[in-house]
């Protein structure tokens, strides 16, 4: 009787041990995590001020961990899709005029797409663009967090456009790394080959090529 009293308090005392442990590393992660959140909320804010201190006024960003490529998760009908050598690519359109490249706020500039071809096809999803600079740099810009609509372009229409949200860099403004872009490449949604087109509008872009969430980033294709 005595033995498996024994037994039963060393039980008991190895199960408040395991629980005793199990809350520890329960606290451990609680703490761990709490750090991890306001060191992350720091950044954040350190950013925030950073942008503030440029003088240069930032309204969106780009969507947090966006792609930059024009690989699209859900996108249409393979057999009815807009291919690259179908479609014509040129600057503006009437819902994106000429971007103030000397402006301290957000600016868009829109590329109007035209079917080319001869048979009605569908764009759908975000397009891969790549900056190049004047120094041969590039930036492959990150997307919005717009969602994308399915575009229709019978032979002819050009109703449809790519638009990019862009942050510019004013010319006498000291401080800011600057990214003045020379070449745009296009790559239509879920293409691979792209189009490559001057960049017409001078002036240089505040450089946001590493950032996660930057003012510069473009849109799904819609209305031109």
């Amino acid at each position: 009787m005595s033995a498996m009293l024994n037994r039963a308090v060393r039980c008991t005392a190895a199960v408040l041990a395991v629980v005793a442990v199990g809350a520890g590393a329960t606290a451990c992660n609680s703490s761990s995590d709490s750090s991890a959140s306001k060191g992350g909320a720091h950044s954040a804010e350190q950013q925030d001020k950073a942008q503030e201190a440029s003088g240069i006024k930032m309204k969106e960003t780009a969507a947090k961990s966006s792609r930059t490529d024009a690989i699209n998760v859900s996108s249409g009908s393979a057999g009815k899709r807009c291919h690259t050598d179908e479609l014509d690519f040129k600057w503006g359109g009437p819902h994106g005029g000429r971007p103030d490249m000397e402006a301290d706020h957000q600016q868009v500039a829109s590329i109007q797409i035209e079917n080319d071809g001869g048979r009605t096809c569908t764009l759908r999803g975000f397009p891969g663009v790549q900056l190049v600079s004047e120094s041969g740099d590039t930036w492959d810009l990150r997307r919005s967090s717009d969602t994308p609509s399915t575009m229709t372009l019978k032979p002819g229409e050009s109703t449809a456009a790519v638009s990019m949200n862009l942050l510019p860099v004013p010319e006498g403004m000291e401080g800011p790394k600057r990214f003045a872009p020379s070449k745009v490449l296009v790559t239509p949604p879920d293409e691979t080959s792209h189009v490559t087109l001057d960049w017409p509008y001078g002036g240089a872009l505040l450089d946001q090529s590493g950032a996660t969430r930057p003012g510069t980033f473009v849109n799904p294709v819609g209305i031109g």
